[in-house]
């Protein structure tokens, strides 16, 4: 099977905020997440999508041989990914003509994840409450889309995303695209617009036109209030006792890690994950951010 990851570096250059790969942390994450789901899933084809800046890095450090291909990114859509940063694992998806698993480059897979999975089926990292957090149909962005809908507050998280009809997943992505590019011209502030086109369209177009999905983790996200909250029985792992030991998300967690170097010793995780990897001695100099 083919599992792709995407990483993108939105300003072209090494010393770029939004540059991806300026953290040690960041590429240990990356290098962890296609590590640890070739030793779990040893038949499947790892595929890289990526810039030809990432490319120069990856060969340099010696680690673009983590993945069995690399290729470049799509031409990308008139979309501000300042804002929709993350567009590109769009882009990419709706190039696939035969079905995927996408994983995000801090989706971690510790043991054999694909013996669970019906993978006939959509499968998604959680689902999630929205409710105060996700832009309505009032607002005032949405309201001027050309795709119209009744939207609800529910979403999906895609951080994993297995999809296994190409025919809906370019349905999906066309109208995703579509949306970014529609809320580019109308200037949308921020990346909850992102989130809605990516994670609450999803939802909305997999209930409308009725596919099976079920999620990994079986406990519900709040976004609103950033916590773990109630179960539903549509998901493999209940969050943390069950889903941790076999599947795990970072997320904002890397941010607080980062963050709070009181409390984490980010030195100490790079360092388990370059034992992770079976790499203790690379050498990531040219990397200058923790």
């Amino acid at each position: 099977m083919k599992v792709i990851w995407v990483l993108e570096n939105i300003e072209k250059n090494y010393n770029s905020h939004a540059y991806y790969i300026d953290s040690k942390f960041n590429v240990l994450l990356l290098l962890a997440s296609v590590y640890l789901w070739k030793k779990n899933h040893r038949d499947d084809t790892c595929v890289l999508y990526t810039d030809e800046l990432t490319v120069d890095l990856f060969l340099k450090l010696g680690v673009l041989d983590f993945w069995d291909k690399v290729l470049p990114l799509p031409k990308s859509r008139r979309i501000n990914k300042d804002i929709f940063w993350a567009a590109s694992k769009v882009e990419v998806l709706g190039q696939q003509t035969e079905p995927v698993i996408l994983m995000d480059n801090d989706t971690h897979v510790y043991k054999p994840l694909k013996e669970h999975l019906d993978l006939n089926k959509v499968y998604v990292c959680n689902f999630e409450l929205g409710k105060g957090y996700y832009p309505t149909g009032i607002d005032d962005i949405i309201k001027q889309l050309s795709y119209k809908a009744r939207w609800k507050t529910e979403s999906v998280n895609v951080s994993f995303l297995n999809l296994p009809d190409p025919i809906f997943t370019k349905k999906y992505t066309e109208i995703s695209l579509n949306m970014m590019e529609e809320m580019t011209a109308l200037k949308a502030p921020n990346p909850q617009y992102l989130i809605f086109a990516e994670q609450l369209l999803l939802k909305h177009l997999l209930d409308k036109d009725n596919i099976e999905y079920d999620s990994i983790i079986s406990t519900y996200w709040d976004c609103q209030n950033q916590k773990w909250e109630g179960e539903h029985d549509r998901g493999l792992f209940k969050y943390p006792e069950e889903s941790n030991t076999i599947f795990f998300h970072y997320g904002p967690l890397k941010g607080t890690i980062k963050a709070n170097k009181q409390i984490f010793n980010v030195q100490a995780e790079c360092t388990k994950l370059l034992n992770c990897i079976k790499l203790p001695n690379l050498d990531l100099s040219m990397v200058k951010n923790v």
